[in-house]
């Protein structure tokens, strides 16, 4: 059974959300204008429907109008209703979502409220909380590959579980949460079977190029270590990810104009939301999408220097991108 999976996946709109097309909607409010006007007055219904066929008739114009603020106001609540559904829900929409499954957003850095001004805390985003939403109500097989991940990525979010019965007929459950918060400190993570037996658990921090503190793989060790996240029978090795390096370079040709400053700010961003998106474990750059990427930003001719080929990493790298460098040069 396959899995959508934000991030890997993409999701077409359903059906509750679509606009209907203008012509359509225009030509059906002509046609119930004109019904209800027969209903009362055959007669100048009759000639109703021969002035709506006038583009320049105001009534034309009228419907034109309303058909117009209609679509718009099906937008709005199209877009709220989107707010409702995990795969588009952002900020305290996706909050919502979130403690449906007794999650909350995790706080990457916490500020500082005393400072001055004060320091707000950089929260986990909406794309990765959206992940850890969609792990949170499977329980997959033990010692899955879904399962290693999704340790990994609610690490310290899942309690310790100890049972005892110290009297004849009660039972108690005791359910004890990790208070050091290292789980905000996971980026991305993974196991596979290296040997028999054997499983290699990857790790990629937020923290800079993706390397993990000592600290933090101590954490995910200690994890790991306990009864009721593995099988008995798996013995789990952790590292760090290896980070594979590149650079993107490229020079961008525009139409002669004042906009070459406006080309390069735009290009240099949406690279760098690229590489972000890229930075996780088999994570792949490839140069289609930076051709894509400066085309859109407004070039008509480009020329990509670094990378020259695609990056595709194994499931023990990530690719981290030190630079963007674009140069924008006038037709």
């Amino acid at each position: 059974m396959s899995m959508l999976i934000p991030g890997q996946n993409q999701l077409a709109e359903p059906e509750m959300v679509k606009v209907e097309q203008f012509e359509a909607l225009l030509a059906e409010f002509k046609a119930f204008v004109v019904e209800y006007v027969a209903a009362r007055s055959p007669e100048n219904a009759a000639k109703l429907e021969v002035s709506l066929q006038n583009e320049s008739e105001l009534l034309t114009m009228a419907l034109e109008a309303f058909t117009v603020r209609l679509q718009t106001h099906e937008r709005k609540y199209n877009a709220r209703i989107k707010q409702m559904l995990a795969w588009w829900a952002n900020g305290s929409n996706l909050d919502a979502r979130l403690a449906d499954m007794g999650l909350e957003r995790q706080i990457i850095t916490p500020g500082d409220p005393a400072a001055f001004p004060p320091v707000l805390p950089v929260m986990e985003s909406d794309d990765d909380a959206r992940l850890r939403y969609y792990l949170a109500p499977h329980a997959p097989a033990a010692g899955s590959r879904m399962q290693y991940r999704r340790e990994v990525l609610t690490l310290g979010e899942r309690p310790r579980v100890s049972v005892e019965t110290t009297v004849a007929g009660i039972v108690t459950v005791t359910y004890t949460f990790n208070p050091d918060g290292f789980a905000a400190q996971v980026k991305d993570g993974n196991g596979r079977r290296t040997a028999p037996g054997q499983v290699t658990v990857t790790v990629l921090s937020r923290e800079g190029d993706g390397t993990p503190s000592a600290a933090l793989l101590g954490a995910v060790r200690s994890h790991f270590d306990r009864p009721d996240v593995k099988p008995e029978t798996d013995q789990v090795l952790v590292q760090a990810a290896q980070i594979v390096n590149y650079k993107i370079r490229a020079i961008a040709y525009i139409n002669p104009g004042p906009d070459s400053a406006l080309t390069e700010t735009v290009a240099a961003a949406q690279l760098q939301a690229y590489a972000k998106a890229c930075h996780r474990l088999e994570g792949r750059v490839d140069r289609t999408w930076i051709d894509y990427t400066l085309h859109a930003a407004g070039a008509i001719q480009l020329e990509v220097l670094e990378p020259l080929a695609p990056i595709v990493t194994t499931a023990a790298q990530a690719p981290f991108c030190t630079a963007v460098e674009i140069e924008v040069r006038t037709l």
